[in-house]
């Protein structure tokens, strides 16, 4: 069992005082004696274990007035809560576009749908957020938004409202990152955050109430899972999570694992993990996509003589896209170049599959100052201008992943 965050984890001071408030309120309506926070304290805080402590107070607040009115052997009209709006999407600051000749005009217009991500995972910039386990110890203010659960609430709060005003609508969460041991992370990479799958479920859920529309969910890392799982192996371990976030409606789309040609056997195993993360996604209503190392876009077994178009062929229908990772010294040129080459595939091949810019100066991002979130915005846009050059297919690029707005500020 993992181990309980401490009160000052869960707000506090702040929390106590916030379920304070609404007790007296209460006690006052009902015509009843206040008699103090009690043994609701200690509810409440356990509850925000998973919920936070806004979502604790809402779920024992409807027990506490249940027993108000029976001890008052009345009905009590109970104030209806405010409903807090997601904030709307403003104007930011124009953007200067990297140096080069490519493509600078948009192909069309992105569609308001699932499929079109607006995101950024690496780069939303909050002045004062405290550094956590796994973050940037040169830049902890750009929020990683798959240590979302390592933030307190008001942190979380923050970036989400930030997301609403920079128009985006995909938040980006890792299962194995949530669920890791933090004292002992593997091969290097950073620690877990020793979360619950129930917590994860939580927190995820928490994202798309608080009215980020779309959350994706990454289901294995090579910081936490072994290599070279069997197909075996994967089905048992994604399963029951998946399982555990349709039930919830928690998430919306599902990535098999990070990086997945670094720590995982190609060809049939990938294929037939793909084929089955995409079959439980598509039955719930929910998509699937794959993520690779940097300029990969398959991961077919040697000799193949199909190559990635034979790869992209058998994991179809199944598999909905491409999260693509880029080099993130290329330049704009050579990065659209590199899209192409994947978008004259895709087109070819009747859009069976959709191509997403995904990651691109994060590694940059994490220890240097430059490129900031205003320069990964800038390339965001850029690579959503890409079009198929080669075969003049009608493929377009779907969203960004490490933000992206329009040159005047707009969001894109």
């Amino acid at each position: 069992m993992p181990e309980l965050r401490s009160y000052e984890d869960i707000g506090g001071d702040a929390a106590g005082m916030a379920l304070e408030a609404e007790l007296r309120a209460d006690y006052t309506l009902a015509g009843a004696q206040f008699r103090g926070i009690g043994a609701w304290m200690y509810r409440v805080c356990y509850t925000a274990q998973t919920k936070g402590i806004a979502g604790a107070i809402a779920q024992h607040q409807a027990e506490w007035r249940a027993g108000l009115e029976r001890a008052a052997e009345r009905t009590v009209v109970w104030p209806t809560p405010a409903v807090r709006p997601f904030p709307h999407a403003d104007t930011r600051p124009a953007l200067v576009l990297p140096a080069g000749s490519y493509a600078r005009g948009l192909p069309w217009t992105p569609p308001k749908e699932r499929d079109f991500m607006r995101a950024d995972c690496w780069g939303i910039t909050l002045p004062g957020l405290p550094f956590v386990a796994g973050a940037s110890e040169h830049h902890p203010e750009r929020f990683l938004s798959w240590f979302f659960d390592r933030y307190d609430e008001s942190w979380q709060n923050a970036w989400l409202d930030q997301n609403g005003r920079n128009g985006y609508t995909h938040g980006l969460r890792s299962v194995a990152d949530s669920l890791g041991d933090p004292n002992h992370p593997s091969n290097g990479g950073p620690p877990g955050a020793g979360q619950s799958l129930a917590q994860f479920v939580a927190s995820c859920r928490r994202m798309k109430d608080y009215g980020l529309p779309y959350v994706t969910v990454m289901l294995g890392s090579k910081c936490f899972q072994p290599a070279n799982m069997s197909t075996a192996q994967w089905i048992a371990y994604v399963d029951p999570i998946m399982d555990a976030l349709i039930q919830e409606d928690a998430a919306d789309e599902f990535v098999p694992g990070w990086e997945w040609d670094l720590w995982n056997q190609p060809g049939d195993v990938s294929i037939q993990v793909a084929k089955h993360v995409g079959q439980r996604a598509h039955a719930a209503g929910k998509s699937c996509w794959l993520h690779f190392s940097s300029e990969k876009t398959s991961w077919f077994k040697d000799k193949e003589p199909r190559g990635r178009f034979g790869f992209w062929d058998d994991i179809s229908p199944e598999v909905d896209g491409l999260l693509y990772q880029t080099v993130p010294t290329w330049s704009m040129k050579d990065t659209q170049d590199r899209l192409v080459d994947t978008l004259w595939q895709f087109g070819g091949e009747g859009n069976r599959h959709k191509l997403r810019f995904f990651e691109d100066q994060a590694a940059l991002m994490f220890d240097h100052d430059r490129p900031n979130e205003d320069d990964a915005n800038a390339r965001g846009y850029a690579a959503c201008c890409t079009i198929d050059n080669v075969r003049h297919t009608a493929a377009r690029i779907w969203g960004y992943g490490n933000g992206g707005r329009s040159p005047d500020g707009s969001p894109l």
